[in-house]
């Protein structure tokens, strides 16, 4: 007998998501909050990352190296020629390896003490980038569950 967890299959009632997620591909450079408070080196404690898709809750990207789960992050998207760049702050909620590449996991929440810093400040910002036509090349779309 194959277990559903061998077979691969879907299974709603495993499903952990709670809102929808959007395609998208656009570079990220995030700062390592926690690297930088303990006095770390710029450069360590910056990583670049590549979001892959979002939802209300956070973001899935990739990255070149390992992130810590629970290590706290500042991310910045890029500008392009109508919006001025994006700050995010969350989580590392999974960061697991494939192949050459870590598939990381990032929960939004405010990172830091000042409202300001609160990531849903910013959703509609976020929203608002992916779903108008960009001169950056970023593609985006619902993805569906099979």
């Amino acid at each position: 007998m194959i277990k559903e967890r061998e077979s691969g299959s879907w299974n709603p009632s495993r499903e952990r998501r709670r809102y929808d997620r959007f395609a998208a591909r656009l570079p990220v450079v995030s700062r390592r909050d926690d690297l930088s408070k303990r006095g770390q080196a710029a450069q360590t404690a910056q990583c670049r990352l590549q979001l892959r898709d979002f939802s209300l809750g956070g973001i899935r990207a990739e990255s070149a190296i390992a992130l810590k789960r629970n290590e706290r992050l500042t991310m910045r998207l890029p500008p392009d020629s109508s919006h001025p760049p994006l700050e995010l702050t969350g989580r590392v909620i999974h960061c697991r390896r494939q192949e050459d590449r870590y598939q990381v996991g990032i929960e939004f929440c405010q990172t830091r003490p000042e409202a300001t810093a609160s990531p849903w400040h910013r959703m509609f910002r976020l929203f608002t980038m992916a779903f108008e036509p960009l001169a950056s090349g970023l593609t985006v779309g619902r993805i569906q569950d099979a």
